[in-house]
């Protein structure tokens, strides 16, 4: 009999809404966490730690629980908030302070310091369009086509990969295996024109657009894509990074 496995998942809003569901009845209906627990061959205790908003600063003084296995899934407010330059190889060696990556390795090393024999898995952010929030059209955000001030969110991507490589921790490249494109985040984007008249922009001409939010909510269900609102995944971004965990976690946590 398979042995109950225990898994912290660690994330912004990708994570923390799987476990506020509720919220977003309207919008999805299970989360990428939900999602890949139900594909793996052992039961699994789910500890959810995302935080809305968090950037890899919400978790550098975070004390973890103890778990089998983590996953990590950070970056892509770490890209709009331009808070911390990237870093490279050598800050995330040296851990060092006021980096993106070398914030990544410090969570890291806090979680060794509770289960040193534990699976890391660190994830990376997909691609995403522009950002309008369901609930509030003057909350907003630019698509990753855009480069902010340290760099594209694929820079960001490539970081994570490159800069955990050799720590004993699995990468699972979800920007690149997913599929998830600014592309296909939506099938639309519903805007006003200078003239007045409503538009629904495809791909890449949504790109070059000057958000309006004065105009209609850009993101009706029948655009909907792999996201739902240009960046939190729907039903089907969610499976999609759910396969892809998913499999990652069979190959490399004991189903013992």
């Amino acid at each position: 009999m398979n042995q109950k496995k225990h898994w912290v998942a660690i994330g912004d809003s990708f994570t923390y809404l799987d476990a506020h569901q509720s919220l977003w009845t309207d919008r999805f209906e299970k989360g990428y966490v939900t999602r890949t627990k139900e594909k793996l061959p052992f039961p699994c205790d789910v500890t959810n730690l995302g935080v809305d908003g968090a950037i890899v600063d919400t978790f550098v003084s975070r004390t973890f629980p103890e778990a089998d296995f983590y996953t990590i899934l950070l970056g892509t407010n770490d890209w709009n908030s331009e808070l911390y330059p990237i870093g490279d190889k050598a800050d995330f060696l040296a851990r060092k302070p006021q980096t993106f990556v070398g914030h990544l390795g410090i969570i890291i090393d806090h979680i060794r310091e509770v289960s040193p024999k534990a699976v890391i898995f660190v994830m990376n952010p997909v691609e995403r369009a522009h950002f309008v929030y369901a609930r509030d059209q003057f909350h907003d955000a630019l698509d990753s086509t855009h480069r902010k001030k340290f760099g594209y969110l694929h820079d960001y991507a490539s970081a994570i990969m490159t800069s955990v490589e050799g720590e004993n921790v699995v990468t699972v490249d979800t920007h690149r295996l997913t599929g998830i494109t600014v592309g296909n985040a939506v099938r639309f984007m519903r805007v006003l024109t200078k003239e007045g008249t409503i538009r629904d922009l495809v791909y890449p001409e949504y790109c070059e657009w000057t958000y309006d939010p004065h105009g209609p909510y850009p993101y009706p269900k029948e655009a909907w894509d792999m996201t739902y609102d240009g960046l939190h995944p729907s039903d089907k971004g969610a499976e999609r990074i759910a396969e892809v965990l998913a499999d990652s976690i069979v190959k490399n946590v004991h189903s013992i």
